[in-house]
């Protein structure tokens, strides 16, 4: 499968085009309408060339990677601009626009933590692009979306067809972690064990650290009455050197 990244820069590409020529219609519609009150460029943003190449490389990967509220002030506020742009360019074309830019808009509400919008957006796009199943940022992003809502069923199966289409995906360690989570809610502990050991062995980075992940494999042994191998588990886990103080805590306990 090709890199979504391909995918999400020619959608950028037509969004820009989109956005230009929605500009340009904006301004014969000013010279036309000479009588009323002319849009302002709070109502009908656009986005800049520089802009719009930043967005270029956005997608549902850098979920839970990118500090919004932290670090990421920037960003946060090119994202908003992005949404009212793209929904701006919906409005006016009345929905006649590229299904890319509804994967798009998703992957921008989502990064934002908006769940509605961004569930809304990966809807469109769903109803709209026939080879969705192709595209790993749009599973991977309504995957995210799910497991927000605690659809667990639906979140499985999205994270799955997204390893399935592409193994290599950046962050199959991500999934495996919460495909583990998961599945130990729904006690199916044989299949939360596979996909927390995955997890374990993969050295990209992940939202949660490898000693957080050595605490549920201990927790799930625990849970399943293997008491021997929950007390190794823990016990190996205390020795771990900079062990975080809130799972040494909660491995004590």
């Amino acid at each position: 499968m090709q890199s979504c990244g391909v995918s999400l820069a020619v959608a950028a590409c037509a969004a820009a085009r989109s956005l230009g020529s929605a500009s340009s219609s904006g301004d014969e519609g000013k010279k036309m309408a000479a009588g009323k009150a002319s849009e302002t460029e709070e109502d009908f943003p656009t986005l800049t060339a520089q802009e719009r190449d930043s967005l270029v490389g956005i997608d549902s990967s850098l979920f839970g990677f990118q500090k919004l509220h932290e670090d990421g002030a920037r960003t946060k506020a090119l994202l908003m601009k992005a949404v009212r742009c793209y929904d701006s360019l919906i409005l006016k074309a009345e929905g006649k626009v590229e299904p890319e830019l509804f994967c798009q808009l998703g992957h921008f509400n989502l990064l934002l933590e908006d769940y509605p919008k961004a569930l809304s957006a990966y809807q469109r796009y769903y109803s709209l692009q026939s080879d969705y199943w192709k595209n790993a940022a749009f599973l991977y992003g309504l995957g995210m979306v799910y497991f927000h809502y605690n659809a667990f069923q639906w979140a499985i199966k999205a994270f799955q067809e997204v390893l399935y289409i592409d193994p290599g995906f950046s962050r199959a360690k991500e999934i495996h972690l919460r495909l583990g989570l998961m599945f130990k809610v729904n006690t199916d502990y044989e299949s939360s064990l596979k996909h927390f050991q995955l997890a374990l062995i993969d050295s990209n980075p992940c939202t949660l650290s490898k000693a957080e992940i050595q605490f549920h494999i201990a927790h799930l042994y625990e849970i399943q009455k293997r008491y021997r191998a929950a007390k190794e588990a823990y016990e190996s886990l205390l020795q771990t050197e900079d062990l975080p103080a809130q799972v040494k805590a909660t491995t004590l306990q």
